[in-house]
């Protein structure tokens, strides 16, 4: 099997996974609480990974790791729940998948990138089509839960940015690693201090949704995706994300017969359009 054809592989188990998180944990909202499915999941996705970590972390770094990825593991990903819990599983996962255009944004604004005028048409027609699927909402939708999946994406594309110069000093894998690792358990402890650790009094099925969520969604279809871009580059790899608001709605209309306004398919259709460009 050649390298090609290995890398697509990885890259369909990372879209399935990927396009999965929110049709999955849907059903789960009412009985989990969103803060400790976060924490958890991440707790698991991050043991997982370290498992593969190929670089050692220097100490100094640590600290930043942990703050970057609390970035991923505590805002952004907590947020994605909340949006999930307060909106259609398809919103949600439309909403979170249009972080490329974030990324676009605190890469000029942060990194001061050099951007053409097709990149700046695309990240105006990005929050374009933001607004026309945010107008588009119905039954199921609401508008916090829209505002926590905007949310969702810009932080997400701000830890995108901002975890570029670990990756580039370490590896995708080990840096992913640590700062999910390091994050989740200052994320529990957070919890705990707080006094809003609740595990859910659930049964076996809502367990193996949760167990699914840190090991497949959060750990392995991570690492597919970082094989992916060691196999065909960054940019082929990241288009996975373009795929996601289709699959994922897809699946939210097989799984959770959901329905979709004409609003939404053409807010949904900008916004697939920016990412391209």
């Amino acid at each position: 099997m050649n390298n090609k054809v290995r890398a697509y592989l990885y890259l369909l188990f990372t879209l399935l996974a990927f396009s999965s998180i929110e049709v999955s944990s849907k059903p789960l909202m009412g009985s989990v609480d969103p803060f400790f499915m976060t924490a958890f999941r991440f707790l698991i996705g991050g043991l997982v990974l370290m498992f593969f970590v190929d670089r050692e972390i220097e100490v100094k770094d640590l600290l930043p790791l942990a703050l970057v990825g609390s970035l991923n593991g505590i805002l952004s990903m907590t947020t994605l729940q909340l949006s999930v819990m307060y909106s259609n599983a398809s919103t949600a996962a439309t909403l979170v998948a249009s972080n490329p255009i974030f990324v676009s944004l605190f890469a000029l604004l942060i990194l001061k990138e050099k951007h053409t005028l097709r990149k700046y048409i695309g990240i105006v027609l990005g929050f374009v089509g933001l607004v026309i699927f945010s107008l588009g909402k119905i039954e199921g939708d609401s508008w916090l839960g829209i505002f926590y999946g905007i949310v969702a994406a810009l932080t997400f594309g701000l830890y995108t940015v901002l975890l570029g110069k670990y990756t580039k000093k370490y590896s995708p894998v080990s840096a992913t690693a640590y700062s999910t690792l390091i994050s989740s358990l200052i994320y529990v402890a957070i919890l705990a201090v707080s006094g809003h650790f609740y595990v859910p009094s659930v049964g076996i099925p809502q367990w193996l949704i949760l167990i699914y969520l840190g090991i497949i969604v959060t750990g392995l279809a991570y690492l597919t995706y970082f094989k992916a871009i060691e196999l065909i580059g960054a940019t082929q790899s990241s288009r996975v994300f373009f795929l996601k608001p289709i699959v994922a709605t897809l699946f939210a209309i097989i799984f959770l017969e959901e329905s979709l306004s004409g609003t939404k398919v053409v807010g949904m259709l900008v916004v697939l359009f920016s990412l391209f460009l």
